[in-house]
Formats: C-alpha cells, sequence, structure tokens
C-alpha cells in the first residue's frame, strides 16, 4: 500500500476574527505536499545565504529586503514541480458576505427561500461590497462594517442595538436605486438577536474568522489531487480548536443541498507542529506569504515590483478565494 501523503499549512496576516486591520487586508493558507530531503535542503540553502543574526527566516523578515527577495525568488522556484496549493480571502469582502449569511439568509431561509441554490446568497453580498460605499455614504458604511465585525464579536445584545442603529444611519444615505437592496438588512433584528444569542452561549466560536472556510477548500482541492492525506498544521489556536469539527464535518448538513450532508474532509488526521521541527512548514510560511503579498498587489492595485516577480511563480498555486466578484450577481429565481 502507498503510504499516506502529508500535507504542511500555514497561514498569512491571520488576524482571527478582526477582518478589517487595514495593514493585513487579505489572508492566505497554504498547503504544501513536499519530498522531506528536498524541503530541508531547500530551507537549509536559504539560511545559509542569510545573516546568521536574522533568526527563524520567516516571510515576513525574508520579503523586505532585496538578499531576503532573491532568496525567496529561488526557494519559491524550485517548488514549482510539487504539490502547492492556496486559498484566499478578501477580509472586507467577507464581512459583507458573513452579514448575508448570519443575517438575511437565515431570515430568506425561515420563509422557505434558500439563498445558496441559486448563488443569490453571494451576488447580494457582492452588490452590497461593490456598491455599498458608492449608492451610500462611504464612512456611514464603514461603520456599518465596523459596527458588525464588533457586534458579532462582542457578543451582547448592546451590540445588536448598535449595529441596527448603524444599519438605519447608513440606510437614510442610500440612493433611491439601491435602498431596496441594503434596506433588507434592516428587516433581519430577529436573526441578529438570535445569532448573537447563539455565540454568547459559547456554541459558535471563530465564526468571522476565515482561517477554517480557507482550509476546508484548501483541504478539498488538495485532497482532488493526492486522495486522503495526513495534515500537519503550523500552530493555531483556532484550527486546533475547530479541529474535531473538521473532521466530522460530513455529518452535518450542507446549506446548499437540501437533505445532503456536507462533503467529507480528505482528512486522516490534523496534527501541530512548527518550522523548527519541520522545516516543510517553512515552507508553507512562504508560499501563504507570497501568495498573499501578490494578490495584496492584485486587490489594492499598489505598485509592488516584489508581487510582479512573485506572479509566475504563485499564480497556478492559487485555488481560488472569498474574493469580490461582480459576475456573481444574478438572480435565476428573479429570471425565472
Amino acid at each position: 500500500m502507498p503510504a499516506t501523503p502529508t500535507v504542511y499549512a500555514d497561514e498569512s496576516n491571520s488576524t482571527g476574527e478582526n477582518l478589517l486591520d487595514p495593514a493585513q487586508a487579505i489572508f492566505c493558507a497554504a498547503g504544501v505536499c513536499v519530498d522531506a530531503d528536498l524541503a530541508r535542503g531547500i530551507v537549509d540553502d536559504a539560511v545559509a545565504q542569510m545573516p546568521a543574526s536574522l533568526g527563524e527566516p520567516k516571510y515576513t523578515t525574508l520579503s523586505k529586503t532585496p538578499n531576503g527577495q532573491s532568496v525567496l525568488l529561488k526557494a519559491l522556484s524550485s517548488l514549482t514541480d510539487q504539490t502547492i496549493r492556496a486559498y484566499l480571502t478578501h477580509k472586507q469582502f467577507m464581512v459583507t458576505t458573513k452579514m448575508v449569511d448570519m443575517l438575511v439568509e437565515q431570515l430568506a431561509f425561515e420563509t422557505g427561500y434558500n439563498m445558496y441554490a441559486d448563488g443569490a446568497a453571494p451576488a447580494l453580498a457582492n452588490m452590497l461590497h461593490h456598491f455599498g460605499g458608492v449608492c451610500g455614504d462611504k464612512d456611514a458604511f464603514d461603520h456599518l462594517l465596523h459596527t458588525f465585525v464588533r457586534a458579532a464579536r462582542k457578543r451582547s445584545k448592546a451590540s445588536a442595538d448598535e449595529l441596527f442603529a448603524a444599519m438605519a444611519a447608513y440606510q437614510a444615505t442610500t440612493d433611491e436605486s439601491f435602498s431596496g437592496i441594503s434596506g433588507v438588512l434592516l428587516i433581519t433584528r430577529a436573526q441578529a438577536d438570535d445569532i448573537f444569542a447563539t455565540i454568547a452561549s459559547g456554541k459558535l466560536l471563530d465564526n468571522l474568522d476565515p482561517a477554517v472556510p480557507c482550509l476546508v477548500e484548501l483541504c478539498h482541492g488538495l485532497g482532488a489531487e493526492l486522495g486522503d492525506f495526513a495534515l500537519v498544521h503550523d500552530a493555531s489556536k483556532t484550527i486546533e480548536r475547530q479541529a474535531p469539527q473538521l473532521l466530522t464535518a460530513h455529518e452535518l448538513p450542507d446549506p446548499a443541498r437540501p437533505g445532503q450532508n456536507l462533503p467529507r474532509l480528505p482528512l486522516t488526521g490534523i496534527t501541530f507542529s512548527d518550522s523548527t521541527s519541520a522545516p516543510e512548514l517553512q515552507l508553507a510560511d512562504w508560499v501563504a506569504g507570497a501568495v498573499r503579498q501578490w494578490a495584496t498587489r492584485n486587490a489594492t492595485g499598489q505598485d509592488d515590483p516584489f508581487a510582479d516577480a512573485l506572479e509566475e511563480i504563485v499564480q497556478p498555486w492559487v485555488l481560488g478565494g472569498i474574493w469580490p466578484d461582480l459576475e456573481t450577481v444574478t438572480n435565476p429565481r428573479r429570471q425565472e
């Protein structure tokens, strides 16, 4: 029997449920399945080219200097024949997806309408993301997003009051053509109270953290190539908390497929380690950082020559992401 492959995973720009840190707008989860000897050789070669005083050669450190960038490009280029995959999150867009998911989708579900089945949920999230600050006051919309994040994290009834005050203040600034779309948020108070009560009870943890949904998609993508695999993740409180749920996800109902359960993750187990004992995790750190830097350049449009240099290497590794896409703004139910 062939040995079960092992994937090593790490993250870049993890801020937990704080999705609106302007300095860390993009999150990336990356997984590598690399020969152990090759991984050790790549890491040792990189360390040998850096000053002895550097310490652990993390991506954030190496990427700040020309010599470090050269080391990273050489190391990452040597991985092009290996199994490397990454999954991204545009954090501000995730805020609108969570508002739709936690509030509007639940309201719709209670009326018998599944917003996942026809793509209405991502369509609404994209409309709010792309047009919220254009068809209404931008500052009021930004305040709404920040208030939603605080409400979902503060776990108190008062936060719901604050959230709906922010919704009303924003709604008062919206164009007539957009007010019907954004106004749906204001009729979700009962759903907000229910979800915040669930969060306060401790039954729903890490709800805004992109680490889990990104890891789920990353595992499905890698599983399609490798079959079942063992996962070794860099130390992560979120993933450690959620590991039992990840391994039994197939026992839960799939909201997008009524009557069916979520697909099984192709995992034989989840363990945790660090790059001092597993050079593969050092490579996962570099991959996650490089993909995140390239994606940040794409999202912000800012000039970044190093991201330009990374593009040809890292773009083939990207499976997808929680990412804004106006092409999703269709509604098959309305078209029928």
